[in-house]
């Protein structure tokens, strides 16, 4: 800093000057990253900058969600520095014209924080979270009689039985009759990894309480408010026949079924058919009790 009351160098304004005219010409005049994308799908992220004054570099940064805490860090994904040719850095990753770069055939470990930094002597930032969300293999919905449980009636039950695999982010399943949202189904969850789930839900009816030719749906939704998108999945009950259906998107990901079942709180309860059966199980003895 120049001493009171004396004006600063030749050379030390002049620096300041560049400062100040580069910040305030330097900025990112279009920016565009989606919030939510299907898996399988491409996207375009788009970094456009003034052109004012000469530019050093931009570059595209991505910091996974899904990583272990130690290992989210952010990610070089695309440069490009002043007179040099434009470099990929992952083999998912396409360069366009003005910067902007193409996610191809994404999956749910592309969610992430997406950065843009442009920079000479000062440096601009821009920065979106993008969330790959996917219903998996679909949603598959199983509708059959069983045996009556020790309840007040003699009615023959009716078990709904709803499962998702390889879903992407958190689901969350809902089963309802005629559009009638049931409350009190039992809902398991289990996986995480690279953000991937399996979900699974059940209700048992009195059959007497099931007209035939109602619909009997199960709907997939997400925990993360900001993926509006859901699926369903429904049937036409007709009582004396067991009923099943499986809604499979045109693209799916083949992954391992995780082989023990955990609820929201951690417990084990082993394979999914232990899964159903543990679930029968509650369901009894909510009726004895």
């Amino acid at each position: 800093m120049p001493a009171p009351g004396r004006g600063c160098g030749l050379h030390t304004c002049l620096m300041l000057l560049c400062v100040v005219a580069g910040s305030r010409q330097l900025s990112i005049t279009e920016f565009a990253v989606p919030s939510t994308v299907e898996a399988g799908n491409n996207v375009e992220l788009q970094c456009r900058h003034s052109d004012a004054e000469r530019v050093d570099y931009v570059k595209w940064w991505w910091t996974p969600l899904y990583a272990a805490s130690e290992d989210q860090n952010r990610v070089l994904l695309y440069q490009r520095l002043t007179g040099h040719a434009a470099e990929i850095a992952r083999k998912n990753v396409e360069s366009k014209d003005n910067d902007t770069i193409v996610l191809m055939n994404l999956k749910s470990y592309d969610s992430g924080v997406y950065e843009c930094e442009v920079s000479n002597v000062a440096e601009v930032r821009r920065h979106q979270e993008l969330i790959v969300f996917s219903n998996g293999t679909g949603i598959e919905l199983n509708v059959s009689k069983i045996e009556d449980g020790p309840d007040e009636d003699d009615a023959e039950e009716v078990l709904v039985l709803c499962e998702v695999h390889d879903a992407t982010p958190l689901p969350k399943l809902s089963i309802s009759v005629d559009d009638i949202e049931i409350d009190n189904i039992t809902q398991y969850v289990t996986g995480g990894d690279n953000g991937v789930y399996d979900v699974f839900a059940n209700l048992t009816l009195d059959s007497d309480d099931i007209d035939e030719g109602v619909t009997i749906r199960c709907e997939l939704a997400y925990e993360n408010t900001n993926v509006s998108q859901s699926y369903t999945s429904e049937i036409t009950y007709t009582s004396g026949t067991a009923l099943s259906t499986t809604e499979t998107p045109e693209d799916t990901t083949s992954s391992e079924v995780a082989s023990e079942l955990k609820n929201n709180n951690g417990v084990s309860y082993g394979s999914r058919w232990v899964l159903f059966a543990a679930s029968l199980v509650l369901t009894i003895l909510n009726n004895l009790l």
